[in-house]
């Protein structure tokens, strides 16, 4: 048998580590779910107990809004996608914010419509401006909410969540699905009842041979019971199939932690438990995700809570998994890209 010299050696072990066999990646997908923070916590207006103090709580929440800047953040954002270029990207809180004319409170009466940022829009031209090409493969708005504050002037918040596909992956996007829960936490105010009519948008989408169905979805914040509840329409509804291969992700406001007791006790109302139950694996380590301060600035805060999550089933694996957005590198101009940190995985379709 001949003997190899030793360049001739180092040049077939630099083949044989630089090209795997291509049934080692054609069935990776790659996964992000990212809550983009809407600027602020609107929850505290319910607290007001006349009009006056409702406006000045709503001109500080907008003053927030402003001071965490998204323009700047969308950058942010938009770098953390670049580096982990997902075929498919599911977006929580992708806000618009609008206000009115001045001199104008009269609530929905005149519609607020001069745009102050549409999160979704500025994070896409952010995202070309690095040549990154992603488009809204779904969308669908569940909060739309309009205000009068002490500065003069209304101010409008629409929440909507998102699917954002990357243009040239190998997935091929089909049929999309949206749709509402019957069970909702709307908060009365000083100026009329604030709805939240909270849902999920889904596709089906197709990589190589294997299907899937991919959803997301941003479940309820201040009652887990109710969380629970939407959770078990959303398993009723679009993700009902446990044949179909299935990836669902967002933000759940479900720590799986939370719903852990003593052997035998009855479990605390848990999202996430609800879809274990039903076959759903999270093929990830713990991922803490929640939340950093309302003003994004670093405080000396740490994530704890896993909130925002990645499950999976059937035949559907990860291979690798990171947090993003929760390093002092990946922020801009001072601020977190978001008050959560987000995930991004590579699953794999078996």
């Amino acid at each position: 048998m001949p003997r190899l010299s030793l360049p001739l050696l180092a040049a077939v072990a630099l083949l044989a580590t630089a090209a795997p066999t291509a049934s080692a990646t054609k069935n990776d997908l790659k996964v992000m779910v990212r809550n983009v923070y809407l600027g602020a916590d609107v929850i505290p207006l319910a607290g007001a107990t006349n009009r006056d103090e409702f406006e000045r709580a709503a001109a500080q929440r907008y003053e927030t809004v402003l001071r965490n800047d998204f323009a700047t953040r969308a950058k942010a954002l938009a770098r953390e996608i670049r580096k982990h270029k997902p075929d498919v990207i599911g977006v929580q809180e992708a806000a618009v914010w609008r206000r009115g004319p001045d001199g104008i409170k009269d609530g929905s009466a005149t519609p607020a419509n001069q745009v102050v940022y549409d999160s979704t829009e500025l994070l896409l031209d952010e995202l070309a401006n690095l040549g990154q090409r992603y488009r809204v493969i779904a969308g669908r708005d569940w909060f739309d909410f309009e205000a009068p504050t002490a500065l003069g002037f209304d101010v409008r918040l629409t929440q909507r969540d998102v699917i954002l596909g990357r243009r040239g992956s190998k997935v091929k996007f089909g049929r999309t699905l949206r749709g509402g829960y019957r069970d909702t936490f709307d908060v009365p105010t000083q100026v009329g009842l604030a709805r939240s009519p909270r849902g999920y948008v889904g596709v089906d989408a197709r990589l190589g041979r294997k299907k899937f169905r991919f959803v997301t979805t941003h479940l309820e914040a201040y009652s887990p019971a109710i969380a629970e509840k939407q959770m078990d329409q959303l398993l009723a509804g679009p993700l009902k199939s446990r044949k179909r291969r299935s990836i669902l992700v967002g933000d759940f406001n479900s720590d799986p932690k939370a719903a852990s007791g003593d052997r035998g006790a009855e479990r605390a109302p848990s999202a996430y438990a609800a879809a274990i139950d039903k076959g759903f694996k999270n093929p990830l380590k713990r991922r803490e995700t929640c939340c950093f301060a309302e003003d994004l600035r670093p405080t000396g805060e740490a994530l704890d809570e896993w909130i925002d999550h990645v499950l999976v089933r059937p035949r559907v694996k990860a291979v690798r998994s990171a947090i993003v957005g929760s390093r002092s590198s990946e922020r801009l101009g001072g601020l977190w890209p978001s008050d959560h940190a987000g995930i991004a995985t590579t699953l794999r379709l078996r």
